[in-house]
């Protein structure tokens, strides 16, 4: 039998259910943060990753493929055979993992803000030096949530959309994650970004979407990404940057609930 999932999971609202994978050292908040003024279009569950928010510690190395492994039996547990996946950023990386290797049981694909993996997409995604980010979770917290959500990796956040500033820079506050974990999560990441996946083998509708000046994952990977899924399209959400979702969050949940209609 296989194991159930051990880690920590919310459920929001009924019908149609949709799984929401979040990103690199973030907890399921983000993706709460973004679905929760949608009302009721369906039901989302969110899991917490191996080592983040209310998740057990990883004890020790994975792939992000286990991560996808993870989602898969979190929705057998839940009893749903077919379901849409929503991956944010690095949950981008697992949604097309789970979706190549599961891809009878995913009706309907969500990208955000996010790349692939391989020589092409490599050279537009910057992967900080492993040492780097363990200095940067090192700092003490406010001023580690300050340099993630510097003018250099979000130029409109502080500036455009100050009340989304203090509303991340709050719940980063109140959910540290702990260096060890991140770290093995980046390495999880980067031995990913080595090996191309076969993009063309995802047929499921595919939803692309991109903040027009995310400095951390460029329009040419949305670009990239659309090529290369058959059935994708790319909708751009202008004047934002790589936190685009929750920028204009009534904008991008629009797109969303349309598009998992």
């Amino acid at each position: 039998m296989p194991t159930p999932f051990s880690g920590h999971w919310i459920q929001t609202g009924t019908g149609g259910p949709t799984l929401g994978l979040s990103g690199f050292a973030s907890a399921n908040w983000m993706l709460h943060d973004l679905l929760a003024p949608l009302g009721n279009p369906g039901c989302f569950v969110l899991p917490d990753n191996r080592g983040m928010g209310r998740s057990p510690p990883a004890s020790g190395g994975y792939a992000l493929a286990d991560l996808a492994t993870d989602g898969l039996q979190l929705m057998d547990d839940l009893g749903h055979d077919r379901f849409a996946v929503i991956g944010l950023s690095m949950g981008g990386f697992v949604a097309q993992l789970l979706t190549l290797a599961a891809p009878q049981r995913v009706r309907r694909l969500v990208l955000m803000c996010t790349s692939s993996a391989g020589a092409l997409f490599k050279p537009f995604f910057p992967l900080m030096p492993r040492q780097q980010v363990a200095d940067i979770y090192r700092l003490p917290p406010e001023e580690r949530i300050r340099a993630a959500l510097s003018p250099t990796l979000c130029p409109l956040l502080s500036t455009r959309y100050p009340q989304v500033y203090e509303e991340v820079f709050r719940q980063r506050l109140a959910h540290p994650e702990e260096v060890a974990q991140v770290l093995l999560q980046y390495d999880a990441v980067a031995d990913f970004l080595t090996t191309p996946l076969n993009l063309s083998a995802i047929t499921c509708p595919t939803l692309v979407l991109a903040g027009e000046q995310d400095c951390l994952v460029p329009l040419a990977n949305a670009q990239l990404l659309v090529q290369q899924i058959p059935n994708a399209r790319l909708v751009i959400i202008p004047d934002t940057d790589h936190l685009f979702f929750l920028e204009k969050r009534a904008e991008v949940g629009q797109e969303i609930t349309r598009f998992l209609a």
